[in-house]
């Protein structure tokens, strides 16, 4: 599979651009990270990508392992079928338990008037277990915190078994161990063939996964390698700080550091 984007421009107001001609594209297993200040459209750009949004130019589309070619506009169950999407804010007023919200994500592959089944609880089970929520699974969605309902936006995303799976700054309000778990759980995911798209406001993040990732700069979307993409030039630019690249030999990788002599 692979998801495809191909010159998008969009605009609320029919005149001023949030970004122009974005082209992307994400192979199987793949982790492509998108960063980009606050207020750039990050998110008005995945969402886009998924069909929640329907940009003024260009054109969307996943290509399926055997061929067959899905767009948001005239396929858009089946297309919306294929993607896990994790959302940045959640409503919060849900009395359901942790167990019955994340076993939405099941909603996609039921029939009409279907309630999920056995397989559909096992595989939610089993999700919950990764994601270190299968002790409080009982407990209602409303009382978790912030960290939590983060936690299980994203499982309800992956019990639904999409080839592609988006996430809107999956790690915010978390912890430093649950941002690792989270993390981890990409890792996993990529290594399963299942392509993942996030945004991000920490570069080390993107470093980290090593692979494709955008940096959305004056209204274009720059896409490449992180090594060639993220940049002590780039990142200046784009949080208006001095920031130093630095290697670190015990963990063989790259970190970014606010410089300490400015």
């Amino acid at each position: 599979m692979r998801l495809v984007a191909k010159d998008l421009s969009f605009t609320y107001d029919g005149e001023h651009y949030l970004w122009k001609d974005v082209s992307l594209t994400v192979h199987k297993g793949e982790i492509f990270s998108i960063m980009g200040a606050n207020g750039c459209g990050k998110s008005t750009l995945i969402k886009s990508l998924i069909g929640f949004l329907h940009p003024e130019t260009g054109s969307v589309f996943l290509e399926l392992d055997d061929g067959t070619v899905l767009n948001p506009v005239d396929d858009a169950k089946e297309y919306t079928k294929h993607i896990g999407y994790a959302p940045q804010m959640q409503d919060s007023s849900y009395s359901y338990t942790i167990r019955d919200y994340v076993v939405m994500g099941r909603a996609v592959h039921l029939g009409l008037f279907s309630k999920p089944g056995k397989r559909d609880y096992e595989l939610t089970d089993e999700v919950l277990q990764e994601m270190h929520l299968y002790e409080i699974r009982n407990q209602s969605f409303n009382t978790l915190s912030g960290g939590q309902q983060r936690q299980a936006v994203i499982a309800r995303a992956i019990v639904q078994q999409p080839d592609l799976v988006v996430m809107d700054e999956p790690t915010n309000h978390l912890d430093y161990g649950n941002q690792y778990r989270v993390i981890e759980m990409i890792e996993k995911l990529a290594a399963r063939g299942i392509s993942v798209v996030l945004t991000t406001h920490m570069p080390d993040q993107a470093m980290y996964f090593g692979s494709i990732c955008g940096i959305m700069l004056h209204q274009h979307l720059y896409v490449g390698q992180e090594a060639v993409i993220i940049t002590e030039k780039t990142l200046r630019e784009l949080y208006g700080i001095d920031i130093k690249m630095i290697r670190v030999p015990g963990v063989r990788r790259r970190i970014c550091v606010a410089n300490p002599e400015c």
